[in-house]
């Protein structure tokens, strides 16, 4: 089965399970990300699909939760791929003009992905007659992101590249490229897809973004060369992010409390240190002059963000 045939497969168990659990409820479902719009790679992309209900309310998160179970159930045989099924769902009006009265789980910019990619593969097209995502939208998502994401636990990668690389390249990839995506659609208004995001960044952690790109193969190459490009440049990565957000929104936008509390704390992870001896595997020569202290993460640094930040959850 080719990677693509199996991502497809993860796809079609979750179509089927959204079928039993809806109904006639289930208006359409959409093929998004990777699979929708090219970019695919099996050893870090998740696999996603949209669901388009009749309405929705206050039990659909449940129902769609447990559609990801069954689907996660029926595809356990896909590499791993099962588990990376991430589900969005909204109604019609939802996905035509943006967040209303009605739950949901579609973000800007994964409405955006919809509008622009998205395959239909269930039901009636709903697309007609949409209103794209304004800029301000997107980038009031990347910057909720941003707030809710980058948690403490996030933030410890951050500051210990070594333990970051320890969860592989699906991790590591996932770190790195965030904000350069976020980034791009700040620029340019369009969907952050890694390979467009990784060619338009021209900031100076462009070593650590173009290693990054190719580490989604699969591999992370050589343990010592790659600490030292997630040392030199993630949290400066991380840093431009939040900045060019912030120099975006005006400072009473509710989120803006939030990325200045992110900016304080990636600022206080982002000393370099010495090679972890032992925690690289075999190395060639280790990088000397580094500072050996480790500045501990923040703990609840975000505990005043405002709770109003938009929920971004997804990547491909």
């Amino acid at each position: 089965m080719t990677d693509d045939a199996r991502g497809e497969a993860v796809l079609g168990a979750a179509t089927d399970a959204a079928r039993r659990e809806f109904g006639d409820d289930l208006v359409a479902a959409y093929t998004l990300g990777s699979l929708a719009h090219g970019g695919f790679a099996p050893a870090v992309s998740d696999v996603d699909l949209a669901l388009v209900l009749s309405e929705t309310g206050g039990g659909t998160a449940s129902r769609v939760h447990d559609v990801v179970a069954a689907a996660r159930d029926a595809a356990a045989g896909t590499d791993g791929l099962a588990e990376r099924l991430s589900v969005f769902w909204a109604d019609p009006h939802t996905v035509r003009h943006g967040p209303g009265d009605r739950p949901a789980r579609l973000p800007a910019v994964d409405r955006l992905d919809l509008l622009d990619s998205g395959v239909l593969r269930h039901g009636t097209d709903v697309r007609d007659g949409a209103v794209r995502p304004t800029h301000d939208e997107l980038v009031r998502g990347s910057a909720g992101f941003l707030v809710e994401r980058v948690d403490d636990a996030w933030l410890a990668g951050i500051a210990d590249p070594a333990a970051l690389l320890s969860r592989g390249p699906r991790a590591v990839t996932k770190t790195v490229l965030f904000p350069v995506r976020f980034l791009h659609t700040l620029t340019t208004g369009e969907i952050g897809r890694n390979d467009a995001a990784v060619a338009s960044y021209d900031g100076e952690h462009g070593a650590l973004v173009t290693a990054a790109l190719r580490w989604r193969g699969g591999t992370l190459g050589d343990r010592v060369a790659a600490w030292s490009l997630l040392t030199d440049h993630l949290a400066g990565l991380y840093r431009e992010c939040v900045d060019a957000h912030l120099a975006a929104l005006p400072d009473a936008d509710p989120v803006v409390a939030g990325l200045r509390a992110l900016r304080d704390a990636v600022a206080l992870v982002g000393a370099p240190r010495a090679v972890p001896r032992g925690r690289l595997g075999a190395s060639p020569a280790v990088p000397r002059g580094r500072l050996s202290a480790s500045p501990a993460v923040p703990r609840s640094r975000l505990s005043a963000s405002p709770a109003s930040a938009p929920r971004t959850p997804r990547s491909p």
